[in-house]
C-alpha cells in the first residue's frame, strides 16, 4: 500500500531553488556612472583553474556553455557587461554571466577591487554585529567611567584619537565620554578585534600610542624638524625613521611592539 504524502511532508522535502538571480555592485564610488567591465574579448583575462592547475583565459559569451575561451566554439559571441548607476542585476537564467562574474579577477571575492556581489543576508548579519558591538562599547565606557581612576583610561583613549595628551587632559569626564561615543558611532571596529570583541581598554596599539604621546609631552622624545624621525631630547640622537607615507607617531607606536622597540620603551620609562 502506497504511503500517503501530506502537505507538510511536501513542504519539508521541498528543496531550495538551485538557480537564483544575483545582484552585483561596483566597490568604489562610481555610482551614477556607466561602467563597462572587461569581458576577455582579446583572451587576455586570465584566472587560475584549480582543476587543471593552470591559468586559463575566460570570456563572457552567454551563448556558450562555458566561460573558458579554449572550450568555446567558433560561434562564441562576446557580449558587454555594463553596470548602470553602480549596479548590475543578473537573472537566474543567465548562469554563464553569473559564473563569469563570480570568477572574474576584478571581483572583490577573488582579490579584485572593482565589483562585488550584493549579499543582503550576509550584510544584515554584519549590521547586527556592528549594532551589538556599539552597545557593548557604550556599556564598557560607562562602566570604566564609574571605576576608580577610570577617567584616566578614557583620557588615554581620547589622547590617541586627538593625537594630543594636552587636549585630552583638559577635557571633563563627560566630554571624554562624548568624544569616544563619536568615534564609536563612526568607527566601532577601531575598538574591537576581528571577532567583534571589545578591546577599547586592552588594545596594545592604543596603549603604545598613548605611551608615545606622553613621552613627547614629557620631553623625553621628540619629532625631528622634518617630522620623519623620532629622536631623544637629551642628546638629539635618532631612534627610528618612519618610511615614506607613514605618520611618524603611528609608526613609532608600531615600532615599540617589536623586540628592538621594547628596549626603547624600557629606556623611555627609565628616563621618565
Amino acid at each position: 500500500m502506497a504511503k500517503a504524502t501530506t502537505a507538510a511532508s511536501k513542504t519539508a522535502t521541498k528543496s531550495t531553488p538551485k538557480f537564483t538571480a544575483k545582484e552585483y555592485r561596483l566597490a568604489d564610488d562610481r555610482s551614477g556612472l556607466t561602467f563597462i567591465l572587461k569581458t576577455g574579448k582579446q583572451k587576455n583575462l586570465l584566472i587560475f583553474d584549480e582543476d587543471k592547475g593552470i591559468s586559463r583565459p575566460i570570456r563572457h559569451c552567454p551563448n556558450e556553455k562555458t566561460i573558458f575561451a579554449d572550450e568555446q566554439s567558433n560561434f562564441a559571441l562576446v557580449e558587454p557587461i555594463i553596470f548602470t548607476h553602480g549596479y548590475l542585476e543578473v537573472s537566474r537564467e543567465s548562469q554563464i554571466t553569473q559564473k563569469f562574474l563570480d570568477s572574474h579577477p576584478d571581483n572583490v571575492i577573488n582579490g579584485g577591487v572593482w565589483f562585488e556581489e550584493v549579499n543582503d543576508e550576509k550584510e544584515a548579519e554584519a549590521d547586527l554585529k556592528i549594532d551589538d558591538l556599539k552597545i557593548d562599547l557604550y556599556n564598557a565606557v560607562r562602566k570604566k567611567l564609574n571605576e576608580q581612576d577610570g577617567v584616566y583610561e578614557l583620557e588615554a583613549v581620547v589622547a590617541v584619537l586627538e593625537n594630543s595628551v594636552a587636549e585630552a587632559s583638559g577635557m571633563s569626564p563627560q566630554s571624554l565620554k562624548r568624544r569616544i561615543y563619536q568615534e564609536i558611532e563612526s568607527n566601532p571596529l577601531y575598538f574591537a578585534d576581528d571577532n567583534y570583541n571589545v578591546t577599547i581598554f586592552e588594545d596594545d596599539y592604543i596603549n603604545r600610542k598613548y605611551f608615545v604621546l606622553r613621552a613627547i609631552k614629557e620631553a623625553i622624545i621628540k619629532k625631528s624638524p622634518n617630522d620623519k624621525s623620532m629622536v631623544w631630547v637629551k642628546d638629539n640622537k635618532m631612534i627610528v625613521t618612519a618610511p615614506r607615507g607613514l605618520e611618524l607617531v603611528e609608526h613609532f607606536a608600531d615600532f615599540l611592539g617589536t623586540e628592538e622597540g621594547m628596549l626603547v620603551a624600557e629606556e623611555i620609562k627609565r628616563r621618565s
